[in-house]
């Protein structure tokens, strides 16, 4: 299986949830099945959230030591690696990151958020995203904040847990074309899509104006 067909067949069961047999099927019953969720979409707090840094990770014959992983219930679903303000930030990704892909790829295959930051530029991508297609996060809670392109605002509107979560379930895409391709919506998408939706939850309110 290859990584992105890894990662696509994770993110469905991390999304969906994964069926196991009923503790009430027998030889009788054994189509008895129920989907545990893995994580609670409906409620963020119910989830359990882990931050670490420099932890060792590894491979069938190396071993690597990312700078920070975030963990969803124990999932590695964030990955951020950080360069000294000096270091011009496409190193963290053609050093650091192919690296990191090739020596401990299953790292990888639950993975849901890159970001790549050196303290002056900060961008956020996918572990199918070229460099070219790694973004910058320019706003956190609306499209009338200014734009500010900072590690504070890359990590606060995307790794906020609720934010985060948000983005995974309902913001993530695999595109088929020649190969798949995952993708994952830039900060005026993200803002944008649930502006409108809280404009048509208040439709009457505002007239039918969406904004």
């Amino acid at each position: 299986m290859s990584p992105i067909a890894a990662n696509e067949q994770c993110y469905r069961l991390i999304r969906e949830g994964v069926k196991v047999k009923s503790h009430e099927a027998n030889d009788h019953h054994d189509d008895e099945y129920v989907t545990i969720q893995v994580i609670d979409w409906a409620d963020y707090t119910n989830n359990d959230f882990l931050l670490c840094s420099q932890l060792f990770i590894t491979g069938e014959i190396e071993t690597r030591r990312p700078d920070l992983i975030g963990f969803v219930n124990g999932l590695p679903l964030v990955f951020i690696e950080l360069k000294s303000s000096h270091t011009n930030l496409i190193k963290a990704y053609s050093s650091n990151l192919k690296d990191y892909r090739n020596t401990i790829p299953h790292l990888f295959w639950f993975n849901q958020l890159i970001v790549l930051s050196n303290g002056v530029q900060s961008k956020m991508g996918t572990v199918s995203s070229q460099w070219e297609h790694f973004a910058e996060w320019k706003k956190i809670e609306s499209e009338k904040e200014p734009r500010r392109v900072s590690l504070e605002v890359v990590l606060r509107g995307t790794c906020d847990k609720h934010r985060l979560l948000d983005l995974v379930e309902n913001f993530t895409l695999y595109v088929k074309a020649k190969e798949t391709i995952k993708i994952i919506a830039k900060y005026h998408q993200y803002l944008g899509v649930n502006q409108a939706l809280e404009g048509l939850s208040h439709v009457k309110k505002n007239q039918g104006q969406l904004g």
